[in-house]
C-alpha cells in the first residue's frame, strides 16, 4: 500500500528526534541517512519555522561548534508526528 520511501514527514521526525536533547549537524546527517544538501535544507527549514534552534557551544579547547535543540513548538511537532506515525502502524 505505501512505498518504502520516507516521507518529509517522516524525516523532521527522525530530526526532532535526534535534536531533542541537542545534536551536532555530523550525528544527524549520519543517523537520518541524508546527504549534506538535504539536510541543510530541512535544517533550515526547522530554524525558519521556529521548531530547532542553533546554539553555539564551546567544546574545550577554544573552538565552539554548533548544537541544534528542539523548541517547545518542535517538540510539540514531534509529539504530533509521532501519534501520525503510530496511527498507521
Amino acid at each position: 500500500m505505501f512505498n518504502s520511501r520516507r516521507s518529509e514527514i517522516e524525516i523532521i521526525g527522525e530530526i526532532l528526534s535526534l535534536s531533542r536533547n541537542g545534536a551536532r549537524k555530523t550525528e544527524i546527517l549520519y543517523q537520518t541517512n541524508m546527504n549534506f544538501s538535504q539536510l541543510q535544507r530541512y535544517l533550515s527549514y526547522l530554524i525558519e519555522n521556529d521548531c530547532i534552534s542553533e546554539n553555539s557551544v564551546s567544546n574545550g579547547n577554544g573552538l565552539s561548534s554548533k548544537l541544534f535543540v528542539n523548541t517547545p513548538k518542535g517538540d510539540d511537532l514531534l509529539e504530533d508526528i509521532n501519534k501520525v506515525c503510530n496511527y498507521f502502524k
